[in-house]
């Protein structure tokens, strides 16, 4: 594993930033159904929205408890089943302290036990409840739980005043995903996309407004990020290649430039294309120097990729270890510094230096920089290294909880609750 990865769902507390290209035309363990029953519900009060079931459209369907599957404590890892949460603890505050998988408890339990939710509440605390169990790992179970809500894009869920869809953006937009999973339909969740960006085109030509408009052009680039996300995991690499340089095309920020372009040499990467990865980084090289207000026809020279970082990952993929190595060590202690710590370790490892690879790793967790990647990697590394591997990795979960519980303060949004997977347990 290669780079430090990032969730593509935001903790419910954010509201997911976005952008606006033109998007291109559309291209021709199950768990038993219970009810969650925590020991003490907490509800949600009614605010001064509308009602849950106003005029004739009644969404009580969203709260029968048949529709929300049971959450295994077990999944847990035990170091992380203490991690404190005081009782009581309202669910903004969980959600800030990155407590999601109590939070997704908590967010269900409110939707089955108060009737008197508003029509707000009860697609905000479903939105919640989705949101955390895809951060806690748990995405197929949000994508079947996600099957409630049927058809988003349905005339039911249009405003009998205002004709607007009545589902706020961002459940919308995690509905595509996990209802496509749940369908295993790649081509669908495209589809839901392109529909979702129609529809956003449709508010920007609709409003005078320049912040709203701003708004919904943000929204629309995301949704065309999201697209080249969703042919890539079709295992259309090269048209999700070809998408994300039509966006590069179609951006004026420079910043966006460089993080699509880099996406772009990742795929090349991917596709083993080196030559095509190199040829974009050294692009982008020669055009460091250059004006940000130039402008050129080809998609390459507007972009200005990471490149020392590109060219460590590209000496990697082309097998030349000792070149990476030497890159990777001149990235430490820069702004890159635990990405750097940890493709070198990796880059060790297939060298053959095992012992150097688990003391790079082992310095990331005592730094408290715990995440997937890295817990994964060394894991792999205990597995490889001596046939105590399980107490290794116990241990390993250990000190990571410990972190966090010792960080808890500065560890806003962190995930407090890890999985035994996360350790390879």
């Amino acid at each position: 594993m290669w780079t430090t990865p990032t969730s593509t769902v935001q903790a419910p507390t954010s509201v997911a930033e976005a952008a606006s290209v033109p998007i291109p035309p559309t291209p021709s363990a199950t768990t038993k159904s219970d009810p969650l029953s925590p020991p003490k519900p907490l509800t949600v009060r009614p605010r001064s929205q509308s009602p849950l079931q106003p005029s004739t459209k009644d969404f009580t369907f969203l709260l029968q408890p048949s529709n929300f599957r049971k959450l295994a404590w077990t999944d847990i890892s035990p170091p992380f089943r203490s991690t404190p949460a005081a009782p009581g603890t309202p669910l903004p505050e969980l959600l800030r302290q990155g407590h999601y998988y109590r939070a997704a408890l908590l967010a269900v339990s409110s939707l089955v036990a108060d009737s008197d939710l508003s029509q707000k509440e009860v697609f905000e605390l479903l939105y919640t409840r989705l949101a955390c169990l895809t951060l806690i790992n748990h995405t197929p179970l949000a994508a079947k739980e996600c099957l409630a809500l049927g058809d988003i894009h349905s005339p039911f869920y249009l405003s009998e005043d205002t004709g607007e869809c009545i589902l706020p953006w961002e459940l919308r937009v995690l509905a595509v995903r996990l209802q496509t999973l749940a369908a295993s339909d790649a081509r669908r969740g495209l589809q839901g996309y392109y529909d979702l960006a129609a529809y956003a085109r449709r508010r920007i030509r609709g409003t005078g407004d320049s912040d709203v408009k701003i708004m919904w052009e943000g929204r629309l680039r995301d949704l065309g990020l999201r697209i080249g996300n969703g042919l890539v995991e079709m295992g259309d690499l090269e048209a999700g290649r070809r998408h994300f340089e039509t966006l590069i095309e179609a951006v004026t920020n420079a910043e966006e430039k460089t993080v699509l372009s880099s996406w772009v040499v990742m795929l090349c990467l991917r596709m083993g294309d080196l030559k095509e990865a190199r040829v974009w980084i050294s692009t982008g090289d020669n055009d460091q120097e250059a004006d940000e207000a130039s402008v050129s026809e080809s998609p390459r020279s507007a972009k200005r990729p990471k490149s020392d970082v590109l060219k460590a990952l590209l000496n990697m993929a082309e097998g030349d270890y000792d070149t990476a190595v030497t890159e990777w060590r001149s990235l430490l202690n820069g702004p890159h510094d635990v990405l750097a710590k940890q493709n070198l370790a990796v880059c060790l490892l297939y060298a053959g230096h095992l012992s150097e690879t688990s003391q790079l790793l082992e310095e990331l967790v005592a730094e408290n920089h715990a995440f997937y990647a890295l817990t994964f990697n060394l894991a792999t590394v205990y597995e490889l290294s001596t046939e105590k591997a399980r107490d290794r990795k116990m241990q390993l979960a250990e000190r990571v909880a410990e972190g966090l519980r010792r960080n808890d303060a500065k560890a806003v949004g962190r995930r407090m609750e890890w999985s035994n997977v996360d350790f390879k347990l």
